[in-house]
């Protein structure tokens, strides 16, 4: 009997839940910016530089050190080897035998390769600033102006990971390295209205696979010059093609597509749902309406008479009877419905108010909805207050 009665429970409660209709609206709209231009001002060019002669001195700076700091090890060592071959020549001439098997090696001077230096010219690199957009804005020097400042790379580290066995052994090298570029954009009068570093993340090239670590210094030895300046040309690329989420995110009116997540209901007993039919029909005619506008205003009309019919129908709501028409799980799915219209009427008040009730409510479904919709809610907020209030 106690499985039985568990049982009727578990499909009693199914066929509950069976009552909510979820249903998926996608429909485009403007993403606001969170930097919101005059239209007038709506345009952009773009200017790249480096800021990388310090770091070039202090290689050449650094190679002078090494290179005195070398012989001055030479002369040390080759005043030893001076020292022992004096000795041996003695004892040669004293004993007119050969020492030779016992002559030390002769000291060499160690190699200070010259420093690879970081290209200034970045003529190259303004074609590629030059293909960045933003949405919304168009190209011309009485808006925005973007600067890239290029910095040098950093950390450059050549690491290699060993495969195969015997005579297949294979070495496959790698190197990893940051170069970041400092983005800053002004406005016409000069006010500079971002700042922040761009492309600061880790990057990797392969650098090839050999037969031994010893035929990779070799190629090295040979090739880093070029390895060097392909992580520059590479790296300067990347840094300055991350900055168009950023710029497009902070800037651009942006065309994007939401797919919403709407409720309506099922048939349940006897009930009578015409009234949440035509609320829901309403709403998804509304959404459709956003279109590509950034105010929304030719969706505001549909959207508040949608958002009046589901609150008329939220009149009868009966929080504490499961099994009225409009029950308290029906009452919480319609507080999602109206939290969404209310986003995109950028009535965020109302928004909040539905959010609460939906978060205090005892419906897992609508509280696992919002939970999921919070995030988004509060970045269109910010986007909205920025752009109309």
């Amino acid at each position: 009997m106690k499985h039985l009665f568990i049982a009727l429970l578990f499909f009693t409660s199914m066929g509950i839940a069976q009552n909510i209709d979820d249903n998926f609206i996608t429909f485009p709209y403007v993403q606001l910016p969170f930097i919101p231009i005059e239209k007038a001002e709506r345009f952009v060019h773009f200017e790249v530089a480096t800021d990388v002669a310090s770091a070039n001195q202090d290689s050449l700076s650094m190679q002078k050190v090494k290179q005195a700091n070398a012989a001055a090890i030479y002369k040390q060592n080759l005043s030893v080897w001076y020292t022992q071959m004096s000795l041996l020549q003695q004892q040669e001439n004293s004993s007119g035998l050969s020492q030779a098997a016992n002559y030390p090696a002769k000291p060499s001077l160690e190699l200070i390769p010259e420093p690879i230096l970081n290209t200034v010219d970045v003529g190259a690199l303004l074609s590629t600033a030059e293909g960045l957009n933003i949405s919304g804005f168009e190209k011309g020097n009485n808006g925005l102006l973007v600067s890239f400042k290029i910095m040098p790379p950093r950390d450059v580290k050549v690491y290699f990971k060993r495969s195969g066995s015997a005579a297949a052994t294979r070495y496959s090298y790698s190197c990893s390295y940051y170069l970041p570029a400092m983005m800053t954009v002004r406005k016409n009068d000069g006010s500079v209205v971002l700042e922040k570093m761009i492309g600061n993340s880790k990057r990797t090239k392969s650098l090839g696979k050999y037969k031994s670590t010893y035929a990779f210094l070799n190629w090295f030895m040979k090739n880093r010059t070029t390895v060097y300046k392909e992580i520059e040309n590479e790296g300067r690329s990347a840094s300055i093609q991350s900055a168009k989420g950023l710029l497009e995110n902070q800037f651009g009116f942006v065309n994007k597509t939401r797919r919403a997540e709407i409720y309506s209901v099922k048939k349940y007993k006897d009930y009578d749902y015409t009234d949440v039919a035509l609320a829901y029909n309403k709403t998804n005619e509304g959404l459709l309406k956003l279109d590509n506008n950034a105010d929304r205003a030719n969706a505001y009309e549909t959207l508040r008479e949608a958002r009046k019919m589901w609150v008329s129908i939220l009149e009868e709501s009966n929080l504490q009877n499961k099994k009225e028409r409009i029950n308290p799980k029906i009452s919480a799915i319609i507080w999602c419905n109206i939290a969404e219209i209310s986003v995109w009427m950028g009535d965020f008040n109302q928004v909040d108010v539905q959010v609460q009730n939906i978060k205090n409510s005892g419906v897992f479904k609508a509280k696992n909805h919002i939970a999921g919709e919070t995030v988004f809610y509060n970045d269109q907020k910010t986007r909205w207050k920025a752009n109309f209030e």
